[in-house]
């Protein structure tokens, strides 16, 4: 027998208020499930982005320091050294092939200065070995026209000569200031003449 009356609370309101209640609970667990997912998403888009960004920075830190090695791989000083490197290893080995190099490095009127040192070992039938080398410092540089440059450089040679069964027969240091002006070759400079500002030797 069901009961009614003005103090009854129908059993069907009770139903609808628990229904609404567990309506309402999937609706904000569904919403923030949805939250969660949209800030998870978010949150990779900006690490996405973060790396792109990364990526973009890298990439032009890395074309300006390939531009900036090629710069001074391609700089008068830069062609100075590898000329002088291109001299040492003549004097370490003075073949017919390695002395044909250096009319690449360097222009007559350069050859002409560095010549006689090559004729000396030539003459005494030496090459440079053991401890000989060079240190170079590069003082001043400078492009007084867009095909011409000067290079003020001081350097310290170490000459060991040696015999042709490897003995040492002298071995001197030299310490010198030098201008090297150089000239435009092709994509390359070449020296084109030497200035020998100061020198001194001393023995080893």
């Amino acid at each position: 027998m069901a009961i009614t009356g003005a103090g009854a609370f129908p059993w069907w309101i009770t139903l609808v208020a628990m229904l609404l209640v567990a309506a309402i609970l999937v609706w904000a667990t569904q919403r923030d499930a949805a939250l969660r997912a949209t800030e998870a998403r978010a949150s990779q888009a900006e690490a996405r982005a973060e790396v792109a960004e990364a990526l973009v920075t890298a990439q032009a830190q890395a074309q300006v320091a390939t531009a900036t090695a090629l710069q001074q791989a391609s700089s008068p000083a830069a062609a100075v050294d590898r000329s002088l490197s291109v001299l040492l290893a003549a004097e370490r080995d003075p073949s017919e092939e390695r002395l044909r190099t250096l009319n690449n490095a360097f222009a007559p009127a350069a050859l002409a200065f560095v010549r006689p040192e090559v004729e000396h070992l030539l003459s005494g039938g030496l090459h440079l070995g053991g401890h000989s080398a060079y240190e170079l410092t590069v003082l001043a540089s400078d492009s007084p026209a867009p095909d011409q440059a000067e290079v003020r450089t001081r350097e310290r040679w170490t000459y060991d000569e040696r015999t042709p069964d490897d003995q040492r027969a002298r071995c001197l240091v030299e310490t010198s200031d030098q201008m090297y002006s150089l000239r435009r070759s092709g994509s390359d400079w070449q020296i084109a003449d030497i200035d020998l500002a100061t020198s001194s030797r001393s023995d080893c």
